[in-house]
């Protein structure tokens, strides 16, 4: 069935370089702003704009975008570790209790849309020059040439959106920001994170690798019947010892594991149901029959949203240009983005760190109000605008 459930397993690293890695995220992120640069020129040379100030423009939303985000996610979600850690605000390292390469891995949305509109503010009103030998910064205070700030921030509506669709993409591939359980057959199945934790309890094992099961053992359309198939390395147990890790450091891992827990349902009243046989080469395979719950994928549903906003908002800039009406862009793509946001927070997980003590509402959501009230405000006033022009 085209809707049945999807088994999600991808590795989010897509190349390792000794303690670097480039992952899936990180790719569609620089993705984002190369697509940018190239939307931006097409707008520039579109209306005749300078398009000399294109650098200009992609450096002040590529810092925006990047120091808003991490310092939202420090700000709004996390401050009580960042507080106490400083050092890893913006270096992508952490030093406790190893130092290890992280990447960027906490960027917040909605710190995101402040350093962009911010970052707009800088690049409309400010010519700011860096010279690094010696290091100086000179901010002169000078406004673009025609460029004003509703008619910058309209444009770049269109690439933020293209951005927020890739980047939500890179949420997919990273197996994060999971949606709740469909309690049915349809949805996706997050294996990714217990195959990487389950694999880490024995250097015994080769790879975990799974599949869906036999589909006439649904039960109640919650769980979906799945096969968990472990590879063992040569020499790594006897026939006997893998029973009795199956059993019981298997069975323990996954009824007694919380983020196993939030994909698999294991019973702890039965017993582990599995067969053992060989592959080809004659390694032990385990193949042990259990449950899966399908999630909402939610970040394919903001980033389907987002691509569609782009298209539209690309659309209405080729039929319009000169006559779009200012802030008219902007206003629908804080509306409908942050809107949805809103009801997509309904979709998601809950998260300790999106929890709030105001009522039902979680921190995405209450942040997202404010914007959504801009963005209808900024649609009257487009409209406001234009009636008086008329």
């Amino acid at each position: 069935m085209l809707l049945h459930y999807v088994i999600w397993d991808i590795n989010p690293v897509l190349l390792r370089l000794g303690i670097f890695e480039i992952r899936w995220y990180g790719l569609l992120f620089a993705l984002g702003f190369l697509l940018g640069r190239q939307l931006w020129y097409h707008f520039l040379k579109g209306e005749g704009k300078p398009v000399n100030d294109l650098d200009a423009l992609v450096l002040h939303t590529m810092l925006g975008t990047i120091v808003g985000a991490r310092l939202g996610h420090v700000l709004f979600y996390d401050f009580s570790y960042y507080s106490q850690h400083p050092l890893e605000i913006f270096l992508p390292f952490v030093f406790t209790p190893t130092f290890k390469f992280t990447g960027y891995s906490g960027l917040a949305s909605h710190g995101a849309a402040i350093g962009i509109l911010t970052a707009i503010y800088i690049y409309v009103g400010y010519v700011v020059t860096p010279r690094f030998f010696p290091p100086k910064l000179s901010i002169k205070k000078q406004r673009r040439v025609s460029q004003s700030y509703l008619w910058v921030a309209d444009r770049m509506m269109i690439v933020v959106a293209l951005a927020g669709c890739l980047i939500r993409i890179g949420n997919f591939m990273n197996s994060e920001i999971i949606g709740k359980p469909t309690n049915n057959q349809y949805g996706v199945l997050f294996a990714r994170d217990t195959t990487h934790r389950l694999q880490k309890i024995s250097n015994a094992i080769d790879s975990i690798k799974v599949t869906k099961g036999n589909a006439q053992e649904q039960h109640d359309g919650q769980y979906q019947p799945v096969i968990l198939t472990i590879a063992f390395k040569h020499g790594g147990f006897e026939e006997g010892a893998i029973r009795g890790f199956l059993e019981h450091n298997v069975k323990h891992f996954l009824t007694e594991d919380v983020c196993a827990a939030q994909h698999i349902y294991e019973p702890s009243s039965l017993p582990l149901q599995y067969t053992l046989s060989k592959n080809r080469k004659g390694a032990q395979l385990a193949h042990i029959a259990t449950l899966g719950i399908p999630r909402h994928p939610a970040q394919l549903y903001e980033a389907f949203s987002c691509l569609i906003l782009s298209l539209l908002l690309l659309r209405q800039w080729k039929i319009k240009k000169n006559r779009l009406r200012s802030g008219s862009m902007f206003g629908l793509f804080l509306t409908l983005v942050f809107g949805l946001r809103i009801v997509y927070e309904s979709f998601k997980e809950s998260d300790i760190i999106c929890e709030t003590i105001l009522g039902p509402l979680r921190t995405p959501q209450i942040l997202s109000v404010p914007l959504v009230v801009i963005g209808i405000m900024l649609l009257r006033y487009s409209t406001y605008k234009k009636e008086r022009t008329e």
